[in-house]
């Protein structure tokens, strides 16, 4: 009786050894397939992504009425380099201006004149309305104007020309003008006496 309880037992065990590793291979293949779905689907995003430049949300509403949300890719903002010949050219490795996001960067402009190296005068207005003539320009080359300005950086030799500066500055943002930050600098590039960048809102 012992040895044929034993034997049932032993054939038993095998049994179960045999479900165990079918229930494995099951549960491996299962996985193996998850995975591969899931890189189709982050290559199918990714191309979707690079193709519109944006950021994919997908929604559906079935006949109940319940918003279903299905995952989204998101990539990076595009990057357009914005250059023209009405306004100096960049003096560094750096692009006149950057659009990205719906935003238009604008480096820092100084009192240069267009093809030149020459600042269009020693008084530090003039050299303010110049600097701000060709912060225009590259804004009209980016699409936009002055009224899309939401941030300017002012960068002064000198302090004391904090209010001449702004008396020119005012009348290029007479309405609604942008958040500003002023500060003084021990040097500015080529010597000039102001140096302003700013931050658009495209349309």
């Amino acid at each position: 009786v012992g040895d044929i309880f034993f034997e049932e037992e032993r054939e038993r065990g095998q049994q179960e050894r045999v479900i165990l590793s079918k229930t494995i291979g099951v549960i491996s293949m299962a996985a193996t397939r998850a995975i591969t779905a899931t890189r189709v689907f982050a290559l199918r995003g990714a191309s979707r992504c690079l193709s519109r430049r944006g950021v994919l949300a997908s929604r559906q509403k079935p006949s109940g009425g319940t918003t279903l949300k299905r995952p989204f890719v998101a990539c990076a903002a595009s990057k357009e380099i914005i250059s023209t010949d009405a306004a100096p050219g960049a003096v560094g490795p750096y692009s006149q201006a950057i659009k990205s996001g719906g935003f238009l960067y604008v480096s820092g402009c100084i009192p240069l004149v267009p093809g030149t190296k020459d600042f269009n005068s020693e008084a530090v207005d003039e050299q303010t309305d110049q600097a701000l003539k060709n912060m225009g320009e590259i804004l009209k080359a980016g699409g936009c104007t002055f009224d899309d300005v939401i941030k300017t950086t002012v960068l002064l030799a000198d302090i004391k020309d904090f209010a001449t500066v702004n008396g020119v500055y005012a009348k290029y943002f007479s309405t609604d003008p942008p958040a500003r930050s002023a500060f003084a600098v021990r040097e500015l590039p080529l010597g000039a006496k102001v140096e302003i960048e700013c931050i658009a809102a495209c349309k």
